[in-house]
């Protein structure tokens, strides 16, 4: 199972749980990272070595992330932190392995299209939803940020 989830009243589901590949503290990460074509992309603005950053923070709303991947842009060997906050509970708070590969990064849902193809499940959220992320390095514009999502309510 890919993720674990729970049904909130009116039918929504709020992702309770993401188990893949990149759950795993100190996991490798995956190499030749391609954007969905969906995706928008940005690129990480200055990041303070193993300090978080908000990629998204709102609140108020139903939602869902179906395309979620962070890659860097250069071979500079770093690890990367991600954390995801659904409904007011971190349910992702993993850091990699050391990166030092061009295009090499995680993806949390979505589509990954290197080498060959697989997809992990969207993360749904009720009320909130907050994703950061943290380089072991200080630096500005060493990742890429591929992120879809729709908001329901």
């Amino acid at each position: 199972m890919s993720n674990a989830s729970e049904m909130i009243g009116g039918g929504i589901i709020a992702t309770t749980n993401l188990y893949n590949a990149f759950s795993t503290a100190g996991y490798t990460a995956k190499s030749d990272m391609d954007v969905n074509v969906l995706a928008k992309t940005s690129t990480s603005g200055a990041l303070t070595a193993n300090t978080l950053a908000e990629l998204i923070n709102e609140s108020g709303s139903a939602g869902y992330i179906y395309q979620l991947s962070i890659y860097t842009n250069d071979a500079t060997s770093r690890t990367l932190r991600v954390v995801i906050t659904i409904d007011g509970v971190v349910r992702y708070d993993i850091t990699s392995g050391a990166i030092a590969t061009l295009g090499s990064g995680t993806i949390l849902a979505g589509i990954y299209t290197g080498g060959y193809a697989f997809s992990l499940p969207s993360i749904f959220y009720t009320n909130s939803i907050k994703v950061e992320y943290a380089s072991s390095v200080t630096e500005t514009g060493k990742f890429t940020l591929s992120l879809a999502r729709n908001q329901v309510q």
